[in-house]
């Protein structure tokens, strides 16, 4: 306008923020290891075939042989021995030898969080089907 002073620009005001959340923090950065993330989406993959959730919840329950396994599972020990191969090699389970066998266990740390001696889950679906017995 025509007799006033040309506006002065103003001063960029410092935006205070405020600290960040050691949560977030933590959360972020575990979402950002990308690798542990990938190796989690491949853990529920694995489980989400119902023959492989039969054997982590069977071996959640005891140690056991292909043998006793695929019997328990009513599966051949072909079929059995695949399913196993994909959660070894997922270390969801390990393996020791035992004489000519090899008896097969759930590997707790695979699961990290949702371990099934720490999950709410887990433990909800061992104590009714412990009742059921």
């Amino acid at each position: 306008m025509p007799g006033t002073a040309p506006a002065r620009p103003r001063a960029a005001r410092a935006v205070r923020r405020p600290a960040a959340d050691p949560r977030a923090t933590r959360v972020r950065r575990a979402l950002e290891d990308h690798a542990a993330v990938e190796r989690l989406a491949r853990t529920f993959k694995a489980l989400g075939d119902p023959s492989r959730s039969k054997l982590v919840f069977a071996l959640s329950h005891a140690e056991l042989c292909v043998s006793e396994l695929a019997e328990l599972l009513g599966a051949s020990l072909s079929a059995t021995s695949h399913q196993l191969r994909i959660l070894r090699d997922l270390e969801i389970v390990r393996v020791r030898r035992e004489g000519k066998s090899q008896r097969y266990a759930l590997n707790e740390q695979a699961f990290g969080f949702c371990s099934p001696r720490s999950c709410h889950a887990w433990r909800h679906a061992l104590e009714h089907s412990a009742a059921e017995s």
